[in-house]
């Protein structure tokens, strides 16, 4: 048995050598390791947060979920996480709270299936539940305003100006053309982009409670919208999009998309410029046989500016890297495949490093060595 898992891996080896460090099998790590492109270099694994479907990051720190936990790292030395503070806060099983929120003093859980709480996370070592209002599970939360004010994804607005208290006050859906999305951006103070069908972009700056539309943007026919990002506070000529769908294939499913934002103010419409997906095919050459679920998380590099490189996690196809040129247009230029992985997250946390949240796997931190 053992001189046929040599044989394997040697064989893997020789089939990935025209592409630099395709894959590797021999790293130290949670057994079969990934493939990838030239310009990734893997630099560890955390196999702690399995299950998590995202993290935030708040200056040297990161605070992340999973379905028993919220668990605060300290990331001064980006690879290298500390584990600072634990709250043991059961949620439903692989689906813990995603994309949670915080202005680095209160942090917002909704957990399943009634309960928003919220945590005062000031002392990273010692995180506390400061308040809870129920009936109030929301898929997402998100902080507006310096976390004054939350939007829940499915419509629901909290006051959040004593924390201790939070109450529920409105719904930003209401009288709008879509009353629920999978995720809500505060893309600037104020305003906000959901990603709903369509997506809203609402302003919320003067009466929080009661959010004035500004546009909306369509999406693709059949996506289920998943996240956006406005890059630079929403000065940015591009608004980034991505959808999710289910597999076994992602061709037809799920898209990272750009829109013209530079029209908004005058035609109240975000126009989709281009969209792109991943194929299925051989792993050596960093495409999934097969998925179970197709798009997630994605982050712009530090440096986008009207363009630039952005990494998105594509479930059972690991982390992709694209390049949206200065006409919107969009190009995969690397991947990061891990071996048995299912990534939900990516994120930049420097211009070089990045952390890839994976179901299976936990945590994998990267280094990008190309140009961004």
């Amino acid at each position: 048995m053992k001189r046929t898992l040599v044989s394997l891996a040697a064989a893997l080896t020789m089939i990935a050598a025209p592409t630099a460090q395709a894959i590797d099998l021999g790293v130290a790590g949670p057994g079969p390791h990934f493939a990838s492109s030239e310009n990734i270099e893997w630099i560890t694994n955390m196999p702690l947060a399995v299950d998590s479907a995202g993290a935030n990051f708040v200056g040297d720190y990161m605070y992340i979920t999973t379905s028993r936990d919220l668990t605060i790292y300290d990331i001064s030395n980006p690879e290298s996480p500390q584990r600072m503070g634990f709250l043991p806060l059961p949620q439903q099983p692989y689906y813990a709270e995603e994309d949670v929120d915080t202005n680095g003093k209160i942090l917002l859980i909704g957990t399943y299936p009634a309960d928003l709480y919220v945590i005062d996370v000031e002392d990273k070592a010692n995180p506390v539940i400061l308040g809870q209002v129920g009936n109030a599970d929301q898929h997402t939360w998100t902080c507006v305003l310096d976390c004054t004010w939350a939007y829940g994804s499915e419509g629901l607005i909290a006051d959040l100006r004593n924390p201790a208290e939070p109450k529920i006050v409105g719904n930003w859906g209401e009288g709008k053309p879509a009353g629920g999305s999978h995720d809500v951006t505060e893309v600037a103070p104020g305003l906000i982009v959901t990603s709903s069908s369509p997506m809203l972009y609402l302003d919320a700056r003067k009466n929080p409670a009661k959010p004035k539309l500004l546009g909306v943007g369509a999406g693709p026919e059949g996506q289920y919208m998943h996240g956006n990002m406005w890059p630079r506070n929403a000065k940015d000529k591009f608004l980034l999009v991505g959808s999710e769908s289910t597999g076994p294939q992602c061709e037809d499913g799920a898209y990272f998309m750009t829109y013209d934002a530079t029209k908004i103010k005058k035609t109240k419409t975000f126009n989709l410029i281009d969209k792109y997906t991943v194929r299925n095919g051989n792993p050596t050459e960093g495409d999934a046989a097969a998925d179970l679920f197709c798009g997630h998380w994605f982050d712009a590099h530090p440096t986008f500016r009207n363009g630039g490189l952005v990494a998105m996690a594509w479930y059972e196809h690991g982390t992709r890297f694209l390049k949206v040129d200065s006409k919107g247009k969009i190009t995969e230029v690397d991947w990061f495949l891990p071996i048995g992985g299912s990534t939900s997250a990516t994120y930049w946390v420097t211009d070089e490093i990045l952390y890839s949240v994976d179901y299976n796997r936990g945590l994998d931190i990267l280094r990008y060595t190309g140009k961004p």
